[in-house]
Protein backbone atom coordinates (compact mmCIF):
# COMPACT_ATOMS: atom_id res chain seq x y z
CA UNK A 1 0.00 0.00 0.00
CA UNK A 2 1.39 3.60 -0.64
CA UNK A 3 0.28 7.23 -0.53
CA UNK A 4 0.03 9.33 -3.79
CA UNK A 5 -1.11 12.93 -4.32
CA UNK A 6 -0.12 15.83 -6.61
CA UNK A 7 0.54 18.50 -4.00
CA UNK A 8 3.51 17.08 -2.21
CA UNK A 9 7.32 16.66 -3.23
CA UNK A 10 8.38 13.39 -2.97
CA UNK A 11 11.30 11.64 -3.48
CA UNK A 12 12.92 7.31 -4.21
CA UNK A 13 16.55 7.50 -3.65
CA UNK A 14 17.16 3.92 -3.95
CA UNK A 15 21.02 2.35 -3.21
CA UNK A 16 21.66 5.70 -2.01
CA UNK A 17 24.01 7.05 0.98
CA UNK A 18 22.03 9.24 3.51
CA UNK A 19 25.02 11.50 3.50
CA UNK A 20 23.96 12.11 -0.09
CA UNK A 21 20.04 11.96 0.52
CA UNK A 22 20.76 14.46 3.33
CA UNK A 23 22.28 17.25 0.98
CA UNK A 24 19.83 17.00 -1.87
CA UNK A 25 16.97 17.15 0.79
CA UNK A 26 18.50 20.29 2.14
CA UNK A 27 19.35 21.85 -1.33
CA UNK A 28 15.63 21.35 -2.30
CA UNK A 29 14.68 22.51 0.63
CA UNK A 30 16.29 26.05 0.56
CA UNK A 31 15.95 26.40 -3.06
CA UNK A 32 12.37 25.89 -3.59
CA UNK A 33 11.50 27.02 0.24
CA UNK A 34 9.77 23.53 0.97
CA UNK A 35 9.97 24.33 4.70
CA UNK A 36 11.11 21.14 6.27
CA UNK A 37 11.01 16.93 5.11
CA UNK A 38 11.55 13.73 6.25
CA UNK A 39 13.47 10.86 5.70
CA UNK A 40 12.23 7.37 5.58
CA UNK A 41 14.41 4.18 5.41
CA UNK A 42 12.44 2.02 2.80
CA UNK A 43 14.39 -0.92 2.20
CA UNK A 44 18.36 -2.27 2.79
CA UNK A 45 20.27 -5.30 1.02
CA UNK A 46 23.16 -6.77 2.89
CA UNK A 47 26.17 -8.01 0.32
CA UNK A 48 28.74 -9.83 1.33
CA UNK A 49 32.04 -9.87 -1.42
CA UNK A 50 34.13 -13.24 -0.46
CA UNK A 51 37.95 -14.03 -1.89
CA UNK A 52 39.18 -17.10 -1.78
CA UNK A 53 36.22 -18.42 0.18
CA UNK A 54 36.64 -16.05 3.37
CA UNK A 55 34.55 -12.97 3.98
CA UNK A 56 36.30 -9.88 2.67
CA UNK A 57 34.02 -7.12 3.16
CA UNK A 58 30.49 -6.51 3.86
CA UNK A 59 28.27 -3.96 3.01
CA UNK A 60 24.76 -2.57 2.97
CA UNK A 61 23.06 -1.07 -0.08
CA UNK A 62 20.11 1.72 1.38
CA UNK A 63 17.08 3.12 -0.04
CA UNK A 64 15.42 6.66 1.38
CA UNK A 65 12.44 8.17 0.84
CA UNK A 66 11.93 12.21 1.21
CA UNK A 67 8.68 13.75 1.78
CA UNK A 68 8.16 17.49 1.81
CA UNK A 69 6.54 19.88 4.10
CA UNK A 70 5.25 22.32 1.38
CA UNK A 71 2.13 22.09 -0.93
CA UNK A 72 2.93 22.69 -4.33
CA UNK A 73 1.19 22.53 -7.82
CA UNK A 74 1.82 19.54 -9.90
CA UNK A 75 3.77 21.76 -12.18
CA UNK A 76 5.95 22.72 -9.15
CA UNK A 77 6.16 19.05 -8.37
CA UNK A 78 7.29 18.27 -11.38
CA UNK A 79 10.13 20.73 -11.43
CA UNK A 80 11.50 20.12 -8.32
CA UNK A 81 11.63 16.38 -8.56
CA UNK A 82 13.43 16.78 -11.89
CA UNK A 83 15.98 19.31 -10.92
CA UNK A 84 17.15 17.06 -8.19
CA UNK A 85 17.22 14.42 -9.81
CA UNK A 86 19.23 16.28 -12.82
CA UNK A 87 21.14 17.89 -10.55
CA UNK A 88 21.97 14.64 -8.24
CA UNK A 89 23.05 12.43 -11.29
CA UNK A 90 20.98 9.69 -9.95
CA UNK A 91 20.16 7.36 -12.18
CA UNK A 92 17.55 5.67 -10.68
CA UNK A 93 15.75 8.63 -9.19
CA UNK A 94 15.61 9.36 -12.48
CA UNK A 95 13.65 6.69 -13.35
CA UNK A 96 11.46 7.39 -10.27
CA UNK A 97 10.74 11.18 -11.61
CA UNK A 98 10.11 9.45 -14.73
CA UNK A 99 7.35 7.23 -13.80
CA UNK A 100 5.70 9.66 -11.42
CA UNK A 101 5.53 11.62 -14.42
CA UNK A 102 3.43 8.91 -16.54
CA UNK A 103 1.62 7.74 -13.26
CA UNK A 104 0.68 11.72 -13.33
CA UNK A 105 0.94 11.11 -9.49
CA UNK A 106 4.36 11.55 -6.66
CA UNK A 107 3.93 8.05 -5.07
CA UNK A 108 5.91 6.08 -2.33
CA UNK A 109 5.36 3.42 -0.21
CA UNK A 110 3.56 2.74 3.23
CA UNK A 111 3.26 -0.56 4.32
CA UNK A 112 5.65 -4.01 3.77
CA UNK A 113 6.03 -4.96 0.12
CA UNK A 114 7.49 -8.59 -0.52
CA UNK A 115 10.61 -8.59 1.74
CA UNK A 116 10.84 -4.91 2.32
CA UNK A 117 9.89 -3.99 5.16
CA UNK A 118 7.66 -0.79 6.23
CA UNK A 119 9.64 2.20 5.90
CA UNK A 120 10.95 3.85 9.29
CA UNK A 121 11.62 7.37 9.49
CA UNK A 122 15.20 7.90 10.46
CA UNK A 123 15.59 11.89 10.07
CA UNK A 124 13.11 14.90 10.75
CA UNK A 125 13.74 18.48 9.63
CA UNK A 126 12.35 21.54 9.79
CA UNK A 127 8.30 22.12 9.91
CA UNK A 128 6.04 19.38 9.80
CA UNK A 129 2.93 20.86 9.96
CA UNK A 130 1.97 20.50 6.58
CA UNK A 131 2.28 17.70 3.79
CA UNK A 132 4.27 15.53 6.10
CA UNK A 133 1.36 15.68 8.86
CA UNK A 134 -0.92 15.02 6.11
CA UNK A 135 1.43 11.89 5.04
CA UNK A 136 1.95 10.55 8.48
CA UNK A 137 -1.73 10.73 9.38
CA UNK A 138 -2.26 8.73 5.91
CA UNK A 139 0.43 6.13 7.06
CA UNK A 140 -0.73 5.99 10.80
CA UNK A 141 -4.52 5.16 9.04
CA UNK A 142 -3.18 2.59 6.72
CA UNK A 143 -0.93 0.47 8.93
CA UNK A 144 -3.91 0.09 11.65
CA UNK A 145 -5.87 -1.07 8.71
CA UNK A 146 -3.48 -3.35 8.07
CA UNK A 147 -3.00 -4.78 11.66
CA UNK A 148 -6.57 -5.21 11.49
Amino acid sequence: MGDWDTDTVRLDFDDTALAEVLLWSHRATFFFKLEGFIVLESSHKDYIVKQKGRIFYRFTKRSYLVIFNRSVNWSLNVHIMNWIALESNNENLQRYVRMQCIKETSTVRISKKDRKPIPKIVCCYGLQDKQIKKFLETRKLILNFLRG
